[in-house]
């Protein structure tokens, strides 16, 4: 590392930058180098709720911790070869007002989706599905006349495509920028994105509740919405993946079969909308192991080595598990499409047993239920729990869906109702839902640049969700050993599902709505550094035309400049766009300078 020292003022991705090794030392004080690397060392420390001290030490290897930049910031220099230099530079900063900055506004694209995703929890998803459960297994009617088969579609919309989809899209948005060191591509698509998908599960909810005549043209509008939707989202997921190099992890192709997968889900969704209702199992099975299993195995690849200190997996046949994968989804996906006409008792053996294996590997392959290494009780950890919880409901749901399918089919045995209901609901209520959660606890707080707002809130979210899930699992003492007096306590599972959800819900919205510490205005008399923001930079009179014309042009377009100025530092933008830092710096300080003196 020589003579350089990091400060409070460092980002993470200079860090990382400067010596790649550190990341570990970042990972094992909980600090994100995939998605937070934009932050600055004091403010992923105030997230994480580590010592910044402890922090510098560690990463400087001193004994003492530094409290001013050694060699980080970059300080105006004398040499000078653009155009702007030509007058004679300052030779010393000059004791005259700092240029006017406003505070820096925190990027709140995420925000929307997230609050979107939590109303369908609350509505039409978690909370429909446990009065649904509660008027199957009491001796009452929660539903107020409504059909319970119309209300378990519209639950079954408003999880899948509301909450789940929602969010996924919310987090994909914010951090393939930050993975690929590039800007997200059409923002103004990114936005359609999610108003019809938003418009499209609440039309089709409504639709499906309303019932004829109503639920035809409501449905099919919803569910055509949804493909639009799908297909928004996968070309600005693909196009901004595009943007940057391949990652070692080659965790992209996970998101683009994610992508496609969504959209299969969502014609089919048109096709049941249009009256072939038949296919809607066909549609749940390819939102979940194609959309849902696809996305989260892809982010994992990313983000599990750096959430929970496992080694990188091996890249030996990876390539041959994603497609080995994908397969067995498709064979999963096309035995259900055909099984809305006739049975098919081999091939579904061959699908169920594939997908479980494929599945299966790949856990094994990520390590994720093994020991992990460099870890650390430093600072607020407390998400590890969701991930590994998470992976092991995903198990349950192998054996319980695919598997136990794979079996019956051989022995010529329809699948019992309840057992698919209970693997079902392992899946989404127990993995989908919860490395939500999980990764949510981790994400938030980075995206709002403010520590969550309860850990507490956490804990309870964590051990009500998997109650709920564990008391689904009387579904599967009822059908095989017949134990029919479990059956009442089963509609308890729905009420603790719709606590974790509201728990959930109050810690996100409450976290995104603090506000971050101050977001570091020029002081009086400081000058530009390749450390500010470029939203800063920008408000220096002639900035923007300069940045423009040394390779910034990302920055002509209004766009753009909202989503990735208030995120990114001079010196990362340089950086990415290949431009040399210490000249450009040199023409912002001469601007500012001139800025002052008019």
């Amino acid at each position: 590392m020589g003579a350089q020292q990091f400060t409070s003022a460092t980002t993470v991705d200079d860090v990382v930058h400067t010596n790649p090794a550190l990341s570990r030392v970042l990972n094992a004080h909980g600090i994100d180098t995939c998605c937070g690397g934009s932050a600055t060392l004091a403010e992923a420390a105030h997230v994480r709720g580590i010592d910044l001290g402890k922090l510098l030490v560690a990463l400087n290897g001193d004994s003492e911790p530094r409290e001013r930049p050694a060699t980080v910031t970059t300080k105006p220099t004398d040499r000078c070869v653009a155009p702007a230099c030509e007058a004679t530079a300052p030779s010393a900063p000059l004791p005259r007002p700092a240029v006017a900055v406003p505070a820096v506004p925190r990027p709140t694209r995420y925000v929307r989706f997230f609050t979107a995703s939590l109303l369908f929890a609350l509505t039409f998803g978690g909370t429909l599905g446990a009065l649904t459960l509660a008027t199957l297994t009491l001796p009452w009617s929660f539903l107020g006349g409504l059909p319970v088969a119309s209300a378990k579609v519209a639950h079954g919309y408003a999880q899948v495509f509301g909450f789940a989809a929602l969010f996924i899209m919310g987090v994909a948005y914010h951090v393939i920028p930050r993975f690929k060191g590039a800007p997200l591509a059409a923002p103004g698509v990114a936005s359609a994105s999610f108003w019809l998908q938003a418009g499209g599960v609440l039309a089709v909810a409504v639709g499906v509740l309303a019932g004829p005549p109503v639920v035809g043209p409501i449905r099919l509008m919803g569910a055509m919405a949804l493909l639009a939707a799908a297909l928004s989202f996968g070309w600005v997921v693909h196009h901004s993946l595009a943007a940057g190099a391949p990652t070692p992890e080659r965790f992209e192709r996970y998101l683009r079969a994610g992508c496609a997968w969504l959209a299969v889900a969502a014609a089919l969704a048109v096709t049941t909308a249009a009256g072939i209702g038949s296919l809607q199992p066909a549609v749940w099975e390819t939102a979940l192991w194609g959309f849902g299993a696809s996305w989260i195995l892809g982010m994992s690849l990313r983000i599990a080595p750096v959430f929970l200190g496992l080694p990188p997996p091996s890249q030996r046949g990876s390539g041959t598990l994603f497609a080995g994968y994908q397969l067995a989804v498709t064979a999963w996906v096309i035995v259900a499409v055909i099984e809305a006409w006739t049975l098919l008792p081999i091939a579904r053996a061959l699908a169920g047993a594939a997908l479980a294996l494929a599945t299966g590997a790949f856990l094994l392959r990520l390590g994720i239920l093994g020991s992990w290494e460099n870890q650390t009780t430093v600072g607020d950890r407390g998400y590890e729990k969701f991930m590994v919880s998470a992976y092991t409901w995903l198990l349950v749901a192998l054996v319980f869906t695919p598997a136990w399918s794979a079996a019956a089919a051989l022995v010529g045995s329809p699948m019992p109702a309840l057992v698919l209901d209970f693997g079902r609901h392992a899946f989404t209520l127990g993995f989908l839902t919860q490395i939500i959660v999980g990764v949510a606890a981790r994400l938030v707080p980075v995206f709002a640049g403010t520590p969550l707002w309860s850990t507490g809130w956490r804990d309870v979210t964590f051990y009500l969700l998997n109650a709920a899930v564990a008391l689904r699992g009387l579904e599967v003492l009822v059908e095989v050993a017949g134990l029919s007096e479990a059956w009442s306590y089963i509609s308890l599972s729905g009420l603790l599902g719709v606590g974790a959800f509201a728990a959930f819900a109050v810690n996100v919205l409450m976290t995104v709505r603090a506000h971050p510490p101050d977001a570091a205005p020029v002081p009086a008399g400081e000058e530009p550094t390749a450390d500010k923001l470029v939203a800063d930079l920008l408000t220096i009179p002639g900035a923007l035309e300069l940045l423009v014309s040394r390779g910034l042009r990302p920055l002509q377009n209004p766009e753009m400049r909202k989503a990735m100025a208030p995120t990114v530092t001079l010196r990362q933008a340089c950086r990415i766009h290949n431009i040399e830092l210490e000249p450009l710096l040199a023409e912002l300080y001469k601007l500012a300078a001139i800025s002052r003196e008019a």
